[in-house]
């Protein structure tokens, strides 16, 4: 088990939005599940390519963290966060 495996996850279903072609603004309504300071789980509408990077925004305040997908399953990817958010539980009491 590698260390964002371990780190500790809350069990989440929060809005969030993704950039997923570099330099587009557009961005792809997406939700983000078991966020934890160091990766999170996030689900697309089905049909969708999922980079290896992409920037995430989460929840309501938008900002945007650079992650790296680690896993592909369908629409669903495994992230984690380039630099390790340490508010984490910041981001979910908002």
């Amino acid at each position: 088990m590698d260390a964002s495996s371990r780190a500790s996850r809350a069990h989440t279903r929060m809005a969030g939005r993704a950039a997923l072609v570099d330099g587009s603004a557009v961005l792809i309504d997406c939700i983000v599940e078991d966020l934890s300071p160091t990766g999170a789980r996030v689900i697309f509408s089905a049909d969708t390519l999922i980079p290896g990077y992409f920037e995430l925004e989460i929840g309501p305040v938008g900002q945007s963290h650079c992650v790296r997908t680690v896993w592909r399953q369908a629409n669903t990817a495994g992230v984690i966060f380039l630099k390790a958010q340490v508010n984490a539980p910041g981001v979910l009491s908002d």
